[in-house]
């Protein structure tokens, strides 16, 4: 899933503030922890951070 490009589908808190709808970006990696999936992602704004995949979409040009 590393390297497929995103638009978050609401907005998003997180500890930097609130991350509007439809900003884009690309996920880094996917990890398990304490049995839910979480994304590391880089926004196009700069910030990384993580995220749940019902906060994405997957962009239609890059999914598999």
């Amino acid at each position: 899933m590393g390297g497929k490009r995103f638009r978050t589908v609401r907005p998003v808190m997180h500890h930097g503030g609130l991350v509007p709808r439809e900003s884009a970006g690309t996920i880094r990696c996917a990890l398990e922890n304490i049995g839910r999936t979480l994304l590391h992602v880089d926004l196009d704004s700069g910030a990384s951070m993580m995220l749940l995949p019902d906060d994405i979409a997957v962009d239609s040009g890059d999914a598999d």
